[in-house]
């Protein structure tokens, strides 16, 4: 243990000394008091180095880096339903994991309608498509009957007024005529019901991979809110990571390495975090384990120039940094509080003494401390506990 210097005598020599060391003698630097102490034995004093561990002031490059291994987490799923009454689904014709394109079979189902509301329905149709004709055909005799009437005129100022409801009848016509479309969808449709009786293609609206089946509705009736085939959009996806103690940032670049293993693999690009929570103030999404969970996206080139599928995904990240730094074990590093604030101060050896160094760090953690004043390079530090 130190003892700090009791109030007594002492010869001239040593206090000399003292005083030499105290003003900054030996390769001690920087600001900060400087105090003198030694260890009090029998027969005299021992040198300091003798009796502690000590730790060299060393400047280096310093990093944290950030490793881990990633999943894709596909962002574009769609399902497939049946959107039709009275349905039963006859078979499933893809399996999971298999790649379709647009206008590839799906399923097959059919319609069971009861032949009283196909006949109703015929019926319903006929009677709408009668009425229209009737219409039409009316609207279509006034119209011949003026123009006769026109020819027969003589009269140019009785002329320009048959002219003028000829127009209007035209348009009449025109306007009626428009009406059919929804007459002509409706007959549409009971075609289409009829055909349905029998087996039904379900065909996919869009290129992907199939991710689920519902193998268990196949022989059952289906509606609208049963799901028959799940799909994902193979080029829409992101990377997920795990971040236990939140290195990654938003926007920050990291690389991406597709491989075999880290150290061997075959590609590296760059990839940049997506991940918007902090920015936003949402709660952070987390895994089972409550680790914070981030993602990373790459360009749409780099997705479409490799197959992610086909490699393991590696994440490497620079996420902490200083050039040149000053850095000491943490262990070498104490804290003492002076009016509410907490100063930090190492114990600097030079020769044979220990002085009493505060110092500003701009950083630590577990193991190092960064320092950026009050210490030089290849100082001696003793570490006091």
């Amino acid at each position: 243990m130190l003892y700090m210097w009791k109030a007594k005598l002492i010869s001239l020599t040593v206090l000399t000394a003292l005083v030499l060391t105290a003003c900054g003698g030996g390769n001690g630097s920087g600001d900060g008091e400087v105090l003198l102490y030694e260890e009090e034995v029998s027969g005299g004093a021992v040198d300091a180095a003798e009796s502690y561990e000590t730790v060299t002031v060393r400047r280096e490059d310093y990093q944290e880096m950030y490793n881990d291994t990633g999943e894709l987490d596909y962002t574009d799923n769609d399902a497939v339903y049946i959107d039709e009454e009275d349905a039963v689904l006859d078979s499933i014709k893809v399996k999971r994991n298999q790649r379709i394109q647009k206008g590839d079979v799906l399923a097959v189902f059919h319609l069971e309608t009861s032949k009283t509301k196909l006949e109703k329905q015929r019926l319903v149709n006929e009677q709408a498509r009668a009425e229209f004709e009737s219409g039409l055909g009316s609207l279509r005799n006034s119209l011949s009957q003026a123009e006769q009437e026109y020819d027969r005129l003589s009269n140019e100022a009785e002329k320009k007024m048959k002219n003028l409801e000829i127009k209007k009848m035209q348009k009449e016509i025109e306007a009626y005529k428009k009406g059919e479309k929804e007459l002509v969808d409706q007959e549409r449709e009971y075609a289409a019901l009829v055909r349905m009786q029998s087996g039904t293609k379900l065909v996919a609206k869009r290129g992907g991979v199939v991710t689920d089946v519902s193998r268990d509705l196949v022989g059952q009736d289906v509606d609208s809110s049963q799901k028959i085939v799940e799909l994902r959009n193979n080029d829409k996806w992101l990377i997920k990571v795990t971040d236990p103690e939140s290195k990654l940032r938003y926007n920050m670049n990291v690389s991406v390495r597709l491989g075999k293993t880290a150290k061997k693999y075959d590609h590296e690009i760059t990839g940049r975090v997506v991940t918007s929570s902090d920015l936003t103030g949402a709660s952070d999404e987390l895994d089972s384990a409550g680790n914070r969970i981030v993602y990373i996206d790459v360009s749409e080139e780099d997705k479409k120039k490799y197959d992610f599928d086909k490699y393991n995904i590696y994440i490497y990240a620079v996420t902490f940094e200083v050039k040149d730094a000053l850095m000491v074990d943490i262990r070498a590093v104490d804290q003492e509080t002076v009016e509410f604030t907490n100063n930090s101060f190492v114990w600097v050896l030079d020769d044979g003494y220990l002085h009493k160094r505060f110092i500003v760090s701009n950083y630590r953690n577990e193991k190092d401390c960064l320092v950026s004043q009050g210490l030089s390079e290849g100082q001696t530090l003793a570490i006091v506990k």
